[in-house]
């Protein structure tokens, strides 16, 4: 098993003896006497975890040092160890942010093996805690405006208030949402997305409610809906501008309540969820068109944030280009290639109508042809028009006809359909509509070419 690095808090150096000397096997113990010493280690090893003992003499004692603790370092797992072991104490604890609490009693061999079962635990939580990290590295503030929105973000995910994002298509308003549910004490719990644009109003009910066996033609089996599956954490309703207007006073409900019952059900559920809210649509025009409730819209809106276009802050588009180049280098098992200042200016040059959806996929195209011996050079991108391509790549004609016509046809629909939802403001069933093709095939086209949320 791989040593985990722990740091113990504890004044009582008999203790500190025996117990270092019985876990020596299971992890790499550093062992300071007093709160302040220990604050002082936490800077200098950044331990995986820390044992902290309440009873700590003069200076800070155990809550104290917690507090302290999750206040400077809130994803650090602390385990309380106390010879004074009370249900008082553990609950104040445990409400500071106390990873597990117990008692030194009735020996240290068992405490061993408490604490190393609360170590696997801690374990799985951090690789977690990894994974989550990687992920919302995507959320890129370099930008004056960024970083406030960045600020806004870390000020109310500390609070359970709901949260309405407004912003062009592609701007990044789910991996926003996202950042606030990662920043939020709900971050180990739920994240659970669902497109309100994308289903029938009996679909989407179904889909956000759940239902019960026999509550429609094809409903063989109880589904938990996606509201139940959410619960202590955050729930994301993409494209509310489109919510059926049958669905809305539903919806408000669960909200308003946080009660409802599956579709073909009688029973009443409880649920504690957050709700985070996106659209691309002007939603106060909406209610003056009675096509969206007025008491909804205010019910979601009690936060707004508003993403700006990517036009609007081109210092994000260097680490933004960075950032999806590495992605899918490593994606395509190629060398990450270096970007050269010219290619930045470029890229900062152009509109990006599709914001940061339409960069990320214009990346993915340049890796995919790029010659892995040479940096990213402005040579590489056209602009022609308004409109940004790749120059076909020499190797073009070395590629079989299949795959070349497969290149060729991917560029021109990503182009077209993007033109497409960007005059039709993203919405997808008015963009099938005018382009006379199916609504479910255009929204699986646009699925298969990547054109989501970034």
């Amino acid at each position: 098993m791989t040593k985990i690095n722990a740091l113990l808090i504890d004044d009582d150096k008999n203790f500190c003896q025996t117990f270092q000397t019985l876990s020596e096997n299971s992890f790499n113990l550093t062992i300071v006497h007093s709160g302040r010493e220990g604050l002082q280690q936490i800077k200098k090893i950044s331990p995986e975890v820390v044992l902290l003992d309440l009873k700590l003499g003069r200076g800070l004692n155990g809550l104290e040092v917690l507090k302290r603790i999750k206040k400077s370092y809130p994803d650090l797992p602390v385990i309380i160890i106390t010879d004074f072991a009370d249900v008082d104490t553990a609950v104040k604890a445990m409400k500071l942010g106390a990873f597990h609490y117990t008692s030194k009693s009735p020996n240290i061999e068992a405490l061993k093996l408490i604490i190393e079962r609360q170590l696997e635990q801690i374990n799985w939580k951090l690789m977690l805690y990894e994974k989550k990290k990687e992920f919302y590295e995507d959320f890129i503030a370099v930008s004056p405006i960024m970083k406030s929105i960045l600020h806004t973000i870390d000020t109310i995910a500390k609070t359970d208030s709901t949260v309405l994002i407004e912003g062009e298509s592609g701007t990044g308003k789910e991996v926003t949402a996202r950042e606030i549910h990662y920043r939020s004490q709900r971050r180990d719990k739920p994240f659970t997305a669902i497109n309100c644009s994308t289903l029938s109003p009996q679909l989407f009910e179904s889909e956000f409610f759940g239902h019960e066996r026999g509550a429609f033609t094809g409903a063989v089996v109880r589904k938990k809906g996606k509201l139940e599956l959410a619960d202590q954490g955050t729930i994301f309703l993409d494209e509310i501008g489109d919510l059926p207007i049958e669905s809305q006073a539903k919806i408000l409900r669960a909200i308003e309540s946080k009660k409802f019952e599956r579709l073909g059900g009688n029973e009443t559920i409880s649920i504690d969820v957050r709700i985070i809210t996106a659209t691309n649509r002007n939603l106060m025009k909406l209610v003056r068109e009675k096509s969206f409730r007025e008491d909804l819209y205010y019910r979601l809106s009690v936060i707004n944030i508003s993403i700006p276009p990517l036009r609007e802050r081109p210092e994000d588009i260097p680490r933004l280009v960075q950032l999806f180049v590495q992605r899918y280098a490593e994606e395509m098992g190629k060398p990450t290639p270096e970007v050269n200042s010219n290619a930045f200016e470029r890229l900062k040059s152009y509109h990006w109508p599709g914001n940061v959806r339409e960069l990320k996929n214009f990346i993915e195209k340049l890796i995919a042809f790029h010659d892995i011996q040479k940096p990213i050079t402005a040579e590489e991108i056209c602009l022609n028009n308004n409109e940004i391509s790749l120059k076909y790549p020499a190797h073009l004609l070395n590629m079989s006809y299949k795959e070349a016509k497969k290149w060729l046809l991917d560029d021109f629909r990503n182009v077209y359909f993007l033109k497409a939802l960007e005059k039709n403001h993203g919405n997808i069933t008015a963009t099938a509509n005018e382009l006379g093709i199916n609504r479910s095939s255009l929204h699986k086209m646009i699925k298969n070419l990547g054109l989501k949320e970034y």
